[in-house]
């Protein structure tokens, strides 16, 4: 099964099943969409970037180019930098989505600026500074499925009684958990058992460019 065969991509997926994929909270993280619960919001959004970024390389939209930095003076350590290039045709994600931004926003840099980097391509997508970055994630996703007609916003009085700015109807709900998560955990395993240092080198770009945003 393709991965643009399942109703939602894989940051959607992730973020419908927060549970499944980030370690829960008692207070300050992100409240599930469709449980009570709730999780770390920027483990949850660094995975759910991850995932936009390795699904489009499964898709073969795009590539990712592991590259020693050149070695400092006097220093034995070597760092990596981790490039976004994109390549081949765009899959037939949503345009109102993760994976579509991580597409264009490469895209635009890879033709503009040639900083194309991880770290960078996240940054923009990002778009401002401000207190939690890893929210910005989470938002653009649910506008997303809004978009898509799978959430519904909260708006005016109503949004005084519930915990989040959008309900998941029950159908929506039961839909998203029909769904198998293992293609998305099958792609994170991959990338992880392959090319160990891709991957941590991956989490650690997400995570700095949104430590980059933080105010």
């Amino acid at each position: 099964m393709a991965l643009t065969d399942i109703p939602f991509t894989p940051s959607e997926l992730i973020l419908l099943n927060g549970d499944r994929f980030a370690p829960e909270v008692e207070t300050g993280g992100h409240q599930l969409l469709c449980s009570d619960g709730m999780v770390d919001g920027n483990y949850l959004a660094v995975m759910m970037v991850a995932a936009a970024i390795l699904a489009n390389e499964e898709m073969g939209a795009l590539e990712l180019d592991f590259q020693p930095k050149p070695k400092k003076l006097f220093s034995s350590s070597r760092g990596y930098d981790l490039f976004i290039r994109p390549i081949g045709q765009p899959p037939n994600w949503n345009g109102y989505t993760l994976e579509s931004a991580v597409l264009f926003s490469a895209g635009q840099l890879f033709a503009v600026q040639g900083e194309h980097s991880v770290r960078n391509v996240v940054y923009t997508i990002l778009l401002e500074d401000r207190k939690y970055p890893w929210q910005k994630v989470i938002e653009f996703v649910e506008w997303g499925l809004a978009t898509s007609n799978w959430l519904m916003p909260v708006e005016g009085d109503a949004a005084k009684a519930f915990q989040t700015p959008f309900i998941c109807p029950e159908k929506v709900q039961e839909l998203a958990f029909a769904q198998p998560l293992s293609p998305v955990k099958q792609m994170f395993s991959t990338c992880k058992k392959s090319t160990p240092e891709l991957w941590k080198q991956l989490l650690s770009d997400i995570d700095q460019a949104f430590k980059g945003r933080m105010i």
